[in-house]
């Protein structure tokens, strides 16, 4: 009688360590969803690697925050995320993407500095406006959604800047609550 039961111990214990999955010790950072319900994600790849927002520049600060303004230059969007790199609260990057004449969905260019701004900061460059920072690339607004208090859309540019190490950012995401 003693048998039956030690293999039946046995066999659940072999089944119970069979499923278990060993946790990886370095979870690999992934993107958010590309999603338009007001979640407050933000997530871009800057050079082949994914950049998310992670602490916060100060105790003033969130590390991401989205404002549209639509009385303002006919609809201005303005989103900031940051991310602390190292323990000093000093060392972080950031990104600031400004852009005026937003008043629905569509893709709008980068390409005219009277209206749109991109601004990359990380502790090698800051990649501003100025004659020695050049900057191509587009921002979908996919939702617009006032009523609601949504805006959710996607980007991607390339900044250069003399002395510096060229800022490409490609499926780059953002779904912000108004």
């Amino acid at each position: 009688m003693k048998t039956p039961i030690l293999s039946l111990f046995i066999l659940i214990v072999l089944i119970s360590f069979s499923s278990c999955k060993k946790k990886d010790a370095n979870p690999r950072e992934e993107l958010p969803a590309a999603t338009m319900e007001g979640k407050n994600t933000f997530g871009a790849m800057v050079n082949g690697k994914v950049w998310l927002p992670k602490g916060r520049p100060s105790t003033f600060q969130s590390n991401f925050n989205v404002i549209y303004d639509p009385a303002y230059k006919g609809g201005t969007l303005n989103i900031a995320a940051y991310r602390k790199t190292k323990e000093s609260p000093a060392e972080y990057d950031y990104f600031i993407i400004a852009m005026a004449q937003v008043d629905k969905a569509g893709v709008y260019t980068f390409d005219n500095a009277e209206i749109s701004g991109v601004r990359f900061y990380n502790e090698y460059c800051d990649y501003d406006k100025g004659p020695e920072v050049s900057r191509s690339g587009t921002l979908e607004v996919t939702k617009l959604d006032l009523e609601n208090g949504i805006i959710a859309g996607n980007f991607s540019f390339t900044l250069s800047k003399t002395g510096c190490e060229d800022i490409r950012v490609t499926e780059g995401r953002f779904d912000g609550k108004l």
